[in-house]
């Protein structure tokens, strides 16, 4: 039970409001503190909104590339934006866990569990969001199966968790390209569409597999284990992510010339440039589940798998699943990119570090003004509601990936407003207070 408080003028003590009320906590304090108060870290809630806005963008505009037009800077979005929720994700698995003091004992499990209770409403979410039939590839669903795999890591160090992201970003691309044929090879596969198979799609052949993505989840714990007080911490995570970014982006492009890949990265950055890498397209960020994706600069798609001999011929495959062959060069060769949603440890390294930087000096403006980042800001604090939100006006308004930047731009500023209008009055989003209320009715130990 929470302690009473007292009536102003009266001095007579009223109980407060339970934590598991489903009444929306009202805002008191200084401008977006939420129910954290002042410790709120505004840099991040920025960096979110940020991401979410890039997200809207991705999903409905339409953008092309050289950075030299408008529609050329907005393709930046594309795969940043997920990659930059995603380690947010990862930071605030840590926030609920203890910061740079991880729990332990009764409260960690406390957490664990709570945790969980969020992870089964994300997937109630992610379902519902789905029923929508939008042309975006719903994230949430990938999210919950992230963040449950990540519980079991919550209370190891920084330094370790950021070496669990790098292994993984290095290894996990070759895992998801070999997997599949290895499996099959075996005579072990599944039906795409049989739900017994969740946790293939959310880890392999999902559009966000977790086998690299759990990079991001990592990486954004191992940042919310560190000391963030001071500005030079924060400036050394800004450099550190540009470093990353150079080496992702920079060797990818080194690399596919040195070795001499079919249609490799290359710098764009005047208009009118070249026509098959700069046509103006749209991206669903990322596409739905076995699509190629469309975004500018995509990689080609993979060739099809030569066939096995051993395997059986495919109109005797039945519920197995689709037939794999041998991996051959050109698909080895697909992981010599950093192109968006291309899941390669180029794009890795290079969006993670991008998501570094951003973060980074969103926390250092903020250090110095808050209300300088208040938009981003209060799209951030209340993401889960403003990503359902953007789905729906998808729905409602028939929009479609490249509807128009014009279509982006009021979809961003209405999503801003209601953010901003919502937090002057209360201090948490409304589905984030439901799944706030739930998970903690649905643990809480009397």
């Amino acid at each position: 039970m929470s302690p009473d408080r007292t009536v102003l003028g009266t001095g007579a003590a009223v109980p407060s409001p339970s934590p598991a009320s489903w009444a929306l906590p009202r805002a008191t304090g200084p401008y977006l503190t939420g129910t954290a108060g002042p410790a709120r870290l505004t840099g991040i809630d920025a960096a979110r909104g940020l991401a979410l806005l890039g997200m809207v963008v991705a999903h409905i505009g339409l953008t092309s590339c050289g950075l030299t037009s408008p529609e050329g800077l907005l393709s930046l979005v594309h795969g940043r934006s997920s990659v930059l929720f995603a380690v947010i994700a990862g930071f605030s698995l840590g926030i609920m866990t203890g910061r740079t003091a991880p729990h332990g004992g009764a409260r960690l499990v406390s957490d664990r569990l709570r945790i969980l209770v969020r992870c089964a409403l994300l997937l109630v979410l992610g379902a519902l969001c789905t029923l929508l039939n939008t042309s975006v590839a719903i994230i949430l669903g990938f999210y919950a199966a992230w963040l449950a795999l990540a519980l079991p890591f919550v209370r190891l160090r920084a330094p370790v968790l950021l070496a669990l992201a790098a292994a993984t970003a290095l290894i996990g691309p070759v895992l998801i390209i070999s997997l599949p044929p290895t499996l099959a090879g075996l005579g072990l596969s599944s039906s795409a569409d049989d739900g017994n198979s969740a946790v293939l799609s959310f880890f392999i052949h999902g559009t966000y597999p977790g086998l690299l993505w759990m990079a991001y989840i990592f990486l954004g714990l191992g940042l919310s284990r560190l000391a963030w007080a001071r500005s030079a911490h924060l400036w050394r995570l800004a450099g550190a992510g540009a470093l990353c970014a150079i080496l992702g982006y920079g060797g990818a492009i080194a690399a596919g010339h040195a070795l001499g890949v079919p249609e490799p990265d290359r710098l764009v950055v005047v208009t009118p440039a070249d026509s098959l890498q700069c046509a103006p397209q749209t991206d669903p960020s990322g596409p739905p589940s076995g699509s190629v994706p469309a975004y500018p600069g995509s990689p080609a798609p993979l060739p099809p798998l030569e066939p096995d001999p051993a395997l059986p011929p495919p109109g005797d495959q039945g519920a197995a699943g689709p037939e794999y062959g041998p991996l051959s060069s050109s698909h080895w060769s697909a992981l010599i990119t950093a192109k968006p949603h291309a899941s390669t440890t180029f794009e890795a390294v290079g969006s993670s570090g991008t998501a570094m930087l951003i973060i980074a000096l969103a926390q250092l403006i903020a250090t110095r003004s808050r209300l300088i980042l208040a938009p981003l800001a209060a799209v951030g604090s209340m993401s889960l509601t403003a990503y359902c939100a953007h789905l729906v006006i998808i729905h409602a308004a028939a929009l479609a990936p490249g509807s128009g930047n014009e279509a982006a731009l009021w979809v961003c500023l209405a999503l801003v407003l209601a953010a901003a209008t919502w937090f002057k009055a209360f201090a948490r989003g409304p589905l984030e207070h439901v799944v706030h209320v739930i998970s903690l009715r649905a643990t809480w130990a009397r």
